[in-house]
């Protein structure tokens, strides 16, 4: 190898003193938050991935959020409710106030005009991360008066880049974005807000000129619904029915039914058949796959061209391209004056329309545009628009939607939850970005039951919570805890399956210092979800502002679970017979397994083994397809997924099992397999 010369690594320490090469480099494009119910992403030049005709390549609103690397397999897709989103930016010539300066786009494909890199782009992202990106606020443990999770993006003009060669200019301004969520609070984790401060360079003499703010979203209520109802079409859900508020300043979609359909699938009614192993039956199931509404409120904007505060210059619809889309509502909208005249009149863009009775509603991709200005900011830093926007989706619950099957229930639980969150976004903005907060959900272990036969978890955690003072109050509140426990999917259904007031004699260990819950509801071999909440018992009056009174709190379940399922399991065999008593489960196997966990259909299972020992699976014919070696002192269950040593699914047929323990036992059995 080479060896590197002195002078060069001088060069290099230097640029990472610097930060001028490492600070361009480092940082990622996208950052997630993906605690509570709602999921969303934020990349380093907008909301989500840039477009790319609709496909869901980050999370976007997602209720409830899961990450598809948990699942041991497709579910159909995420249940994202947003493609993309964010802002245009144009304003006129300063000189000539008769044309167009250009336009910036934040919203669609950002990533052409902002770089994370110096000397590529008009703008250049020098700032975009977690506030705290361990979590230490949580529970608002460091900053009472700030959000759970923040993150901060600043867009600059890019002073290495060279614009002489292009039309479209760069803009004088500083872009400022700062992104909050109370992930930790069930009251509060179905929302984000986001403020954009767009303020004048401090070191030029130009400002804007007539600017307009285009805010552009694509509604997509919701990806996974849309896939399931409608699998022959492409990404991008066109079932969306919405509604604009102008009092409110709030735009809503939901599912609406597909007019091009026969069947009416309001918010993404499914019915289908699966494979039942307890009854070895295909049996029918339903689920409202998108019974959520999204929802885009405007919580301030700052006084335009004519004083006007809180004013949206015009609104509108633009139904997407059919058959492919990049360029989002300004498809077809040529030249930077036809732009301009665009964020005047959204009636200009593609496919444009202000009714939402319009025919393009229930068969086409909708995006929402609101335009606002016009602006005139004069340069060095005097003047800025700020803009704040609280984002949400709620609903009836994943557990319900399971279960209802009136769709005028699911229609009068979103109305609920659209009221609701309404509220709750004014009620945030008015006290400064603070809420009232729930205590702290506590730490948790999850473990097999030692007593030797049984099937059971046993959940403990220790009293910790009850110590931390409420961050406004000043003082410990917590009343109780609840568990919950979901078979399916990591973010649910959930059922709550006990409630425990604190220092609960029947669960209370004082000399471990712990609580102790033996979940005996529990199936061998299954895989299983907890979250353990805490809730307090409400106050009569808020610190921060005494004439609210505030009801019980209880932490978020999506907030403190196990995001890895454990598996009800029993203690190793031991002794000289110790494999006596191994059986296969289940034997025969036939379609499916009857795990509930996503991924588990496949598995089989041999129950009663060692802590220690191998296993081998052979053809009639006598050859080895599978060597499963089992290592683990807490589980007496091995677990076979039916795939062989050279990464194939085996065949339905006959086969023959040999079982050995390291100090020589042996048996021998032999299981069915029918796919």
């Amino acid at each position: 190898m080479r060896k590197q010369t002195p002078w060069k690594n001088c060069l290099l320490v230097s640029l990472l003193l610097a930060g001028g090469f490492c600070r361009w480099q480092t940082r990622s494009e996208l950052i997630s938050l993906q605690r509570g119910r709602l999921w969303h992403s934020f990349h380093n030049t907008q909301e989500c991935q840039p477009l790319k005709d609709w496909q869901i390549l980050s999370y976007g609103l997602d209720w409830p959020g899961y990450d598809r690397d948990e699942l041991g397999g497709s579910i159909g897709g995420t249940y994202a409710y947003l493609t993309t989103g964010g802002f245009f930016l144009t304003a006129l010539r300063t000189i000539n106030p008769d044309t167009a300066l250009g336009w910036m786009d934040f919203a669609i494909n950002g990533d052409r005009n902002t770089s994370l890199q110096l000397g590529f782009q008009p703008f250049v992202s020098v700032k975009h991360e977690k506030k705290w990106r361990n979590g230490e606020n949580y529970w608002l443990a460091l900053n009472p008066n700030e959000a759970e999770e923040v993150i901060e993006s600043v867009w600059e003009k890019d002073p290495q880049y060279d614009d002489s060669k292009t039309l479209n200019k760069k803009f004088p301004v500083t872009i400022k974005r700062t992104v909050r969520q109370w992930s930790g609070s069930r009251a509060d984790e179905d929302y984000v807000i986001i403020r954009y401060l767009i303020r004048t360079s401090p070191t030029e003499t130009k400002g804007l000129d007539s600017a307009f703010i285009m805010f552009v979203y694509g509604l997509n209520p919701n990806d996974r619904g849309w896939n399931y109802t409608n699998p022959n079409y492409s990404s991008g859900a066109r079932n969306t029915c919405t509604n604009w508020d102008p009092v409110a300043r709030l735009v809503t979609a939901w599912a609406g039914d597909f007019k091009l359909s026969a069947k009416d699938e309001t918010f993404d009614y499914y019915e289908g058949l699966r494979y039942n192993a307890a009854t070895r039956q295909q049996e029918t199931f339903h689920e409202f796959m998108a019974p959520g509404v999204l929802g885009i409120k405007f919580l301030k904007i700052s006084p335009d061209a004519t004083g006007q505060p809180n004013h949206i210059h015009k609104f509108a619809w633009s139904a997407a391209p059919a058959s492919s889309d990049y360029e989002g509502p300004f498809s077809g909208v040529a030249g930077f004056q036809e732009k301009y005249e665009a964020f005047r009149d959204p009636l200009r863009l593609y496919q444009a329309f202000d009714n939402p009775q319009d025919r393009r509603v229930g068969q086409s991709r909708l995006y929402a545009t609101i335009s606002l200005g016009p602006f005139n900011l004069r340069g060095r830093g005097r003047d800025s628009v700020e803009v704040v926007i609280g984002e949400f989706v709620g609903g009836l619950s994943y557990e319900q939607s399971l279960i209802e099957t009136d769709v005028s229930k699911v229609q009068a639980a979103a109305d609920s939850a659209v009221n609701y969150l309404n509220a709750r976004l004014q009620f945030n903005f008015a006290h400064n970005y603070r809420v009232p907060m729930p205590p702290p959900a506590p730490d948790f272990t999850i473990y097999p039951s030692p007593t030797s036969g049984v099937v059971a978890n046993v959940i403990a955690f220790s009293d910790q919570a009850e110590r931390i003072n409420d961050p406004h109050q000043g003082v410990p509140d917590l009343a109780g805890y609840r568990i919950y426990r979901a078979g399916q999917y990591p973010f649910g259904p959930w059922k709550m399956i006990q409630e425990i007031p604190a220092k609960d004699a029947d669960f209370w260990n004082s000399d471990s210092g712990k609580y102790i819950f033996t979940d005996n509801q529990v199936a061998l071999g299954f895989g299983y979800y907890y979250s353990v909440t805490s809730y307090d018992a409400g106050h009569s009056a808020w610190a921060i502002d005494p004439a609210v009174s505030v009801p019980s709190l209880e932490s978020s379940v999506f907030a403190n679970r196990r995001q890895v399922a454990f598996y009800g399991t029993l203690m190793p065999t031991s002794g000289a017979n110790a494999l006596a008593r191994v059986t296969v489960v289940p034997n025969p196997f036939y379609l499916s397994s009857g795990l509930e966990k996503a991924g588990d259909e496949k598995k089989i299972q041999f129950v009663n083994v060692p802590a220690v020992c191998t296993i081998r699976i052979f053809t009639v014919r006598g050859e080895l397809v599978k060597t499963v070696r089992h290592n683990n002192p807490a589980s007496g269950v091995a677990v076979w997924n039916q795939i062989s040593d050279f990464g194939q699914y085996v065949k339905s047929g006959l086969y023959f099992f040999h079982i050995e323990t390291p100090d020589g036992q042996h048996q021998q059995g032999k299981l069915a397999i029918v796919n």
